[in-house]
């Protein structure tokens, strides 16, 4: 059986991920969304993954039609009359979010506590080492796949991306260039996301290197890092990695 071009998007945490990660990056008060302002990019954000044949789970189109929805209440003429019980549209993702953004900081405060078997080690003949991947590397900070997925806006930013993809032909080069960068990571350790894109390459293998990337993450074969304040993305492979033969 061919190996197939889609990759699922289960990889991505969920739309109210999508949603905070929209809101971090453009600076917003949460409690004070541009509904207007969200909604088009996250609707940019879906193009963009249907344009690259990602299998987008049914909940984030449920997301989209919600922000739709809202814009458009937003958008209809306020009556002068107000309903004081009238609540703002913008009001129940908003309570998500702010409860999204309570687990995340929690859950980094108690990931930032000495863990036994990683920060904390008994007494034993022979100490364990720690694995590539239970290791932060100086200086970088895990990033998610919202970030990967704005380097590689950035990649294509000067031609636009094709409105059509040659799927059977996807299929066979996805395949031979996940075991290219796999090989790759395993041999080099660290890898620059931008260095595996070429002035020169054709725009279907740049499209094609961006799923593979996307699909050894979901694999758990590579980590995403970048180094603050730099828009390049560090490809680290785990200790774990095997290359494909």
């Amino acid at each position: 059986m061919e190996p197939q071009c889609t990759v699922r998007l289960d990889i991505f945490e969920g739309p109210l991920d999508l949603l905070l990660h929209l809101i971090n990056k453009n600076r917003l008060d949460i409690t004070d969304i541009p509904i207007s302002l969200v909604t088009n990019q996250y609707l940019q954000y879906l193009e963009l993954l249907q344009a690259l044949d990602i299998e987008v789970a049914a909940e984030y189109l449920l997301m989209a039609a919600t922000l739709i929805h809202i814009k458009s209440r937003m958008l209809l003429p306020k009556r002068q009359e107000v309903d004081a019980d009238e609540e703002d549209p913008r009001l129940q993702i908003t309570i998500a979010l702010q409860e999204l953004k309570k687990a995340k900081e929690l859950a980094d405060k108690l990931d930032s506590r000495p863990v036994l078997g990683r920060d904390v080690f008994v007494n034993s003949p022979q100490p364990a080492e720690l694995e590539d991947d239970e290791q932060e590397p100086e200086g970088l900070v895990p990033i998610s796949v919202f970030e990967l997925v704005e380097a590689f806006k950035k990649v294509l930013k000067q031609g636009g991306l094709p409105k059509t993809i040659e799927i059977e032909k996807a299929r066979i080069r996805l395949s031979e260039r996940i075991k290219e960068i796999e090989k790759k990571v395993y041999k080099e350790k660290r890898l620059s996301f931008f260095g595996l894109f070429s002035g020169k390459m054709e725009r279907f293998l740049i499209i094609v290197t961006f799923l593979a990337i996307l699909e050894l993450s979901k694999r758990g074969v590579i980590r995403l890092f970048q180094k603050e304040g730099h828009d390049d993305i560090i490809i680290v492979k785990r200790k774990s990695c095997i290359t494909s033969s």
